[in-house]
């Protein structure tokens, strides 16, 4: 039996959603082992939210522009892609096979770039360490790494995900619909003794019964060719 304790992140006040939600479990995300960072870090996101909102032209402030650390984001963005893929390969086998996970994302952007012409931080054990760091929200990191369909016909993902889920009520739903399902699945697949979660919060505003089960799928061609030079190095 497991011992994992989770942890609810308060993004709801007598029944009712918190305005800055989103922004909330966005500082759970980046600043797990510092409820007073999570939080500070979503109430400065909220203040710039709102300076946007009241002046298009307004630009980010110098606190906000220290505080967004893209390159650790990009890097979790692809731990969520082992994370979830550990979810597709315990659905499939009954295994999570971290290792292989950590190979196939490494793999796949290994020739990627950032949208500043940079590399992104693809080395294979400096993505099992970040899940070692990050594992009590690896879910919501999971559920980072999919593919929504937005209302205007797009396939948003990643730092597109990110930004929609704290300003738009129905995505965050959506969001947190595909977290719990990780949540389950990594519970069993690869066990954090401790686990940031929403759900609990979530399920007194949300139907989840009305969301869509995430479909994990076979693993497509680009994955097989990943996995065949992950099979060559275990034979070297």
């Amino acid at each position: 039996m497991s011992n994992q304790e989770t942890m609810d992140i308060p993004i709801t006040s007598n029944g009712q959603l918190k305005p800055e939600a989103g922004m909330l479990i966005l500082g759970y995300m980046i600043h797990p082992n510092c409820e007073r960072s999570a939080n500070q870090f979503a109430q400065i996101i909220a203040d710039e939210t709102l300076a946007k909102a009241h002046d298009a032209d307004c630009r980010p402030s110098q606190i906000f522009a220290a505080l967004v650390d893209s390159k650790l984001i990009n890097r979790l963005l692809l731990t969520g892609e082992v994370a979830l893929k550990v979810c597709a390969n315990y659905a499939r086998t009954g295994n999570p096979d971290f290792s292989k996970a950590a190979h196939v994302v490494s793999e796949l952007n290994s020739t990627i770039k950032t949208t500043d012409g940079k590399p992104l931080p693809t080395a294979e054990r400096r993505l099992r360490d970040t899940f070692t760091e990050y594992q009590s929200v690896m879910p919501l990191w999971a559920a980072a790494s999919i593919g929504y369909q937005h209302e205007d016909g797009r396939l948003i993902s990643g730092w597109d995900a990110l930004a929609e889920m704290h300003v738009r009520y129905e995505f965050l739903g959506r969001f947190l619909n595909a977290a719990r399902q990780f949540e389950l699945i990594l519970a069993k697949a690869k066990p954090s003794d401790l686990t940031w979660s929403a759900t609990a919060c979530a399920t007194e505003i949300w139907d989840f019964d009305a969301f869509p089960t995430i479909a994990l799928g076979d693993e497509p061609e680009a994955v097989k060719a990943a996995l065949s030079s992950y099979s060559s190095r275990k034979k070297s």
